[in-house]
């Protein structure tokens, strides 16, 4: 089993889907690039996706916009890849005591596939406000179940769950509170497989296998609700439910699959050159796949509008359920060309790299 193939697989996982998430997903890459903050500081195409209440929260001057993007992560928090290029090298060597030894050294190891991407419009008017969106997430975990005994005997493990989401975002401002509902169709697929570490090199058998081993779970439908106060001019804060109606799914060999609601506040300053928005989740996120990390973030973030058309963002991120998770760190770029906006960011830390993309047009 080749290193570079089980990255391969996991990445062509992800990609072959519509699109991809994680708990709490990160969609944009303008919220990324704030650290992936949006429920009190999101445009109007992105609303639909941080906060529906959003879209009867702009100013003024924006009443439609036009977004289109997508994104990858991947995370190694404990280090499996090197455990995985260290059993490639021992196999390929026949050294079978330094092959049993990277194999049991990579047992409750996980690594986490994941990304973003979506398709909305949104018109905000003077008292209602609308969009319709298209998104999906999936998120695949990549793990091994190593053999005490033989190496040979050990299993390489591909979990994962695929969700698109059709939704139409209707908000209304009560002079200044703003509510919004998301009533959306979601449809569930899960992945899981597993194969022999030592004698499956082959990429395409693999997928095959992967695929194979693919469950649909139909369509089902769902509910996002928010709210917005304007405290001032430039000041906002919010709160969001996404998911409100909790479903569970089980996979070909039995495991979990858990869509539970994900409740975030958060607090946003908009001037004409700064933006600042922090938010954080108000309860622990369980994983999409059982044995994957509990999340619970705070993220912060600002965005300088420097020069009109060209906008400068940086973000961070920290997991409060899990003190020994490393922060992330975010950066990001907009440019705005007469009403075409595009957005790049890069997100990471040393054991996790992500990057977005978006183009789109508002005004």
């Amino acid at each position: 089993m080749k290193i570079k193939n089980i990255i391969a697989t996991s990445a062509l996982a992800t990609l072959s889907s519509t699109a991809f998430a994680a708990p709490f997903a990160v969609y944009d890459a303008r919220s990324a690039g704030m650290g992936g903050t949006g429920v009190a500081s999101a445009h109007i195409s992105s609303a639909p996706f941080y906060n529906p209440a959003m879209l009867a929260a702009q100013r003024e001057e924006e009443d439609f916009s036009l977004l289109a993007g997508a994104g990858v992560s991947a995370q190694d928090n404990n280090n499996l890849i090197d455990d995985l290029k260290a059993f490639d090298t021992a196999y390929s060597n026949s050294d079978a005591a330094a092959a049993q030894a990277a194999i049991q050294a990579s047992g409750n190891k996980q690594i986490s596939i994941s990304g973003a991407g979506f398709l909305a419009a949104g018109f905000a008017g003077e008292t209602w406000s609308m969009a319709v969106s298209g998104n999906g997430y999936v998120q695949a975990n990549v793990g091994v179940t190593p053999d005490t005994g033989n190496y040979l005997n050990s299993d390489l493990n591909f979990t994962g769950v695929e969700v698109t989401e059709l939704g139409f975002s209707l908000a209304r401002k009560f002079g200044n509170l703003s509510i919004g509902i998301t009533p959306k169709t979601q449809d569930v697929t899960s992945y899981d497989a597993s194969v022999d570490i030592a004698n499956n090199s082959d990429l395409g058998d693999i997928i095959d296998t992967v695929t194979a081993n693919g469950k649909d779970h139909g369509s089902t439908t769902n509910l996002d609700v928010g709210l917005v106060y304007k405290v001032t001019e430039n000041w906002k804060v919010g709160a969001v439910m996404r998911n409100a109606l909790s479903e569970d799914y089980t996979t070909t060999l039995s495991k979990k699959v858990t869509l539970d609601p994900q409740t975030r506040v958060g607090i946003g300053y908009t001037g004409d050159i700064v933006t600042l928005a922090v938010d954080y989740d108000l309860a622990k996120n369980d994983p999409i796949v059982a044995g994957g990390e509990e999340t619970q973030y705070l993220n912060a973030g600002v965005e300088l509008d420097l020069i009109d058309f060209f906008q400068l963002r940086a973000g961070l991120s920290t997991n409060t359920a899990n003190s020994a998770a490393e922060d992330t760190y975010s950066i990001g770029v907009g440019f705005t060309i007469v009403a075409v906006q595009l957005d790049i960011a890069a997100v990471g830390n040393d054991n996790s790299v992500s990057a977005f993309v978006q183009v789109g047009a508002r005004w």
